[in-house]
């Protein structure tokens, strides 16, 4: 596939981008994301190998977090991105406090982790990699039991998030004899129960079928459009990203690589856009194109694409129309998080 460039847009090959999901319309009106909510500044973490202490030749370490700075809106959909081993898990762990970082500060909401870890725990729910339960007991039981924990819950209140969470039918049974997606669902209940401000989703979609990713999908959309709620996650799932995330963070080697829109995922960062024509003539209008506004085209078959500057896709279309050439479709085509992804991170 022919990769994109920001500055200059695609090679002389071929005219190539796949369209991306642009989503659904949404139920409850969106929560822009104008207000500043989560801030990580310069944070670094090294995990030291085993025998650092005791032997000189194994001293240094890993650097899993190198100086990451970001800022999450209010309300915001933000997904962290990377290959294995570029510092996803790490971040999400700082961010909820599993890992003290060696240096640089995290706040929610102008609470400082480490000043007012105890506020900024009761805004954070958290699912992190694979949730662990007691095996033994039902996933009710789990449930009340990590509900006590942080003061308790009506039953009423769990009820309802077993059966947001599709559990229903399978609530009462032990643990052990979960599937993976199941177990993936009990823990999204136990990390959304207490209705926090704040959820950190670490791979929550893994595991699951193509029904339990869309009810996922939809539950995220739900809390952040209809409760406020911020979203920060991390996934594999490229196309699923591409579909939630307002904004989308790239990691490789422990860096912070870009920070990138929706938008600018979709479209690139400048004004050049690639439109895709299927019409009769494609190589007339080629010509045509290519002598009245000196574009760049292509040719495959009956489409012709056309490296467009500035927008002006309306006028090129009504040219093609008063000289003759019937357009059988017009589009502007997309590229995916993926072709950005390997962009980023190669």
């Amino acid at each position: 596939m022919q990769e994109f460039n920001e500055k200059n847009g695609f090679s002389d090959d071929v005219f190539e981008v796949v369209a991306g999901n642009s989503g659904q319309k949404e139920t409850c009106g969106s929560v822009a994301p104008t207000t500043l909510y989560l801030t990580i500044d310069g944070v670094s973490k090294t995990f030291k190998k085993p025998l650092a202490a005791l032997n000189k030749k194994a001293a240094g370490g890993i650097v899993a977090l190198d100086k990451v700075s970001l800022e999450v809106g209010k309300g915001e959909i933000f997904g962290i991105l990377g290959p294995n081993g570029a510092g996803k898990s790490t971040l999400i762990k700082v961010i909820t406090g599993l890992v003290i970082p060696d240096s640089g500060t995290v706040t929610l909401d102008g609470l400082d982790f480490r000043r007012d870890k105890h506020e900024f725990m009761k805004r954070v729910g958290a699912q992190i990699e694979t949730p662990v339960f007691f095996n033994k007991k039902s996933g009710w039981w789990n449930l009340k039991y990590l509900a006590d924990l942080q003061g308790g819950l009506p039953d009423q209140r769990i009820k309802d998030i077993v059966e947001l969470v599709g559990l229903s039918s399978r609530i009462k049974s032990r643990v052990g004899t979960y599937s993976m997606g199941m177990r993936q669902r009990l823990g999204l209940a136990q990390a959304i129960m207490h209705n926090p401000d704040f959820l950190v989703l670490d791979e929550p979609i893994n595991g699951l079928d193509p029904d339990g990713i869309a009810q996922v999908r939809d539950l995220i959309r739900q809390l952040r459009d209809c409760y406020g709620t911020t979203v920060l996650f991390s996934s594999h799932i490229l196309g699923e990203m591409q579909t939630l995330c307002d904004r989308v963070a790239f990691l490789a080697s422990g860096r912070l690589v870009a920070v990138k829109t929706r938008a600018e995922i979709e479209h690139g960062l400048g004004d050049v856009s690639v439109l895709c024509v299927v019409c009769d003539e494609p190589n007339r209008a080629a010509a045509l194109i290519g002598e009245k506004y000196g574009y760049r085209t292509k040719v495959q078959g009956t489409a012709l694409y056309v490296e467009v500057k500035g927008g002006n896709t309306a006028e090129i279309n009504k040219t093609l129309i008063e000289n003759g050439i019937s357009v059988v479709s017009f589009s502007v085509k997309t590229r995916t998080l993926e072709e950005m992804y390997k962009e980023l991170t190669r």
